[in-house]
């Protein structure tokens, strides 16, 4: 059984409970696939398209498309909403949703749910592998002062894996939805000297474990979301914070994507 998110955020749950927490989100647009249906019929374990990442998901916001129409939208060209928050005209109301949610089946004027059309009103780019370093930059500092949030991945909250997987999405790039996952992606960079705009840094705790991650600015700056989506200085031992002075994060390496 295949979904699509028709609201502007739906939290995905570590566990069928809303005291779980929450470990990503859904934008609008985003498709994914139901693998199973909790004891007591109210949740949904999915399994999100775009990344393969998976929790769980009230069953109450689940929105049915059939396959049919899911592959339609992966065959054909994708927009999506490319300012801070853009408006569906859904009935009588307009319904706000974020950068980087989707847009299906857009027309230039409508997006197309099922059967039916909603005006769309807000600017939309086409999803395209076609930006340098530089746009990813300046579609990363538009989130400046996004309060951090575990799961988040909008202008209304946001971690730092989130802030990474959605601003390369608005660039035609999918990106793993953790830091650790993200690690894997795209070719090394072996010394920060060497790093470009665009390039992901990541680091790691005392055991080695990656949890952070972040994307330059040069070779000696760096956007990520820590405590707030912040621009700090950089160099090989890791992130020195710009109100404390202090290193908040171990540098692990640095991983270049495009090219």
């Amino acid at each position: 059984m295949v979904g699509i998110c028709t609201f502007n955020l739906v939290a995905i749950r570590a566990s069928d409970s809303d005291k779980s927490e929450m470990v990503t989100q859904l934008l609008f647009g985003d498709t994914y696939t139901v693998l199973l249906e909790s004891e007591n019929g109210k949740w949904f374990k999915i399994e999100i398209n775009s990344d393969g990442y998976q929790g769980w998901m009230d069953k109450k916001l689940h929105f049915p498309i059939s396959e049919t129409f899911s592959s339609e939208l992966h065959s054909k060209e994708n927009f999506f909403c490319s300012e801070v928050v853009g408006y569906l005209e859904v009935e009588e109301h307009k319904l706000p949703i974020f950068f980087g949610s989707y847009l299906p089946h857009f027309d230039g004027k409508y997006v197309y749910l099922n059967d039916k059309r909603f005006p769309f009103i807000g600017k939309s780019n086409k999803v395209q592998k076609s930006m340098s370093g530089t746009e990813i930059v300046h579609n990363a500092k538009s989130f400046l002062s996004t309060p951090y949030l575990w799961g988040g991945k909008s202008h209304a909250g946001i971690d730092c894996s989130g802030l990474t997987q959605i601003v390369f999405r608005s660039c035609g790039y999918n990106l793993m939805r953790d830091a650790y996952q993200q690690e894997t992606m795209g070719f090394s960079v072996e010394k920060l000297e060497k790093a470009e705009s665009g390039d992901l840094a990541f680091f790691a705790n005392d055991a080695g474990r990656i949890t952070h991650v972040g994307i330059m600015i040069g070779n000696d700056e760096i956007i990520h979301a820590h405590g707030k989506v912040r621009i700090d200085k950089i160099d090989t031992n890791g992130i020195i914070n710009g109100d404390s002075g202090i290193y908040s994060h171990k540098l692990f390496g640095i991983k270049r994507l495009m090219g």
